[in-house]
């Protein structure tokens, strides 16, 4: 019978190898941090510009049912459009809390996600951070809808423009979340599980 021994000069070079699971895990966690770290940098920098904008660029700014838009020279012919300076300072201090308000879910749910894969990154996969980090997430994904309503509220009741605030991505947000937070339930279960297997070991 022959022998089915490869010589080790015939084996395949370590590089040539295909990449294991772990190993992409590892990969795309990384890259998965950053892009959600840039993506909190991002929104931290939206409301900072609007910050600015509303304190010292308000006379560039028109607010209209369909969102607010930053201009330069005459301001543009829109529909139901009020220049922002004209609103009074109450007004403008809700613009900025509705801002603040509808955001921040969604840096937290960057920041929770960012966590997740951190931890992923580091080869941490099925600890109990994990699924913290998981379910707050998808908690953050559920609060994000009714944040945007609340918002609109607010700025609603200190004079501003009725804008139009309802959209899908409210819907899918709402149902992302509860798909999050029940995966989240899930990976909790399973390592109560694998605990209780280890204990009558």
């Amino acid at each position: 019978m022959p022998s089915q021994v490869i010589p080790f000069s015939q084996a395949t070079p370590a590089h040539d190898a295909p990449m294991r699971p772990h190993e992409k895990l590892l990969k795309l966690s990384r890259a998965l941090e950053i892009l959600f770290a840039a993506l909190i940098a991002v929104s931290l920098l939206w409301i900072f510009a609007a910050a600015v904008a509303t304190v010292f660029f308000s006379n560039h700014l028109l607010i209209g049912p369909t969102g607010a838009w930053f201009f330069t020279g005459r301001p543009p012919a829109i529909p139901g459009g009020v220049l922002y300076s004209s609103q009074p300072p109450l007004t403008r201090l809700a613009g900025m809390i509705d801002i603040v308000t509808a955001t921040v879910p969604l840096i937290l749910v960057c920041r929770h996600l960012r966590e997740l894969f951190r931890l992923y990154a580091r080869g941490t996969v099925f600890a109990r951070e994990n699924a913290v980090h998981l379910k707050r997430a998808g908690l953050w994904l559920v609060v994000y809808p009714f944040a945007k309503v609340a918002a609109n509220i607010i700025f609603r009741l200190a004079g501003g423009a009725d804008k139009v605030w309802f959209h899908m991505e409210l819907v899918y947000a709402l149902v992302l979340g509860l798909i999050v937070f029940a995966i989240a339930l899930v990976m909790e279960f399973g390592r109560e599980i694998e605990q209780e297997k280890d204990s009558f070991i």
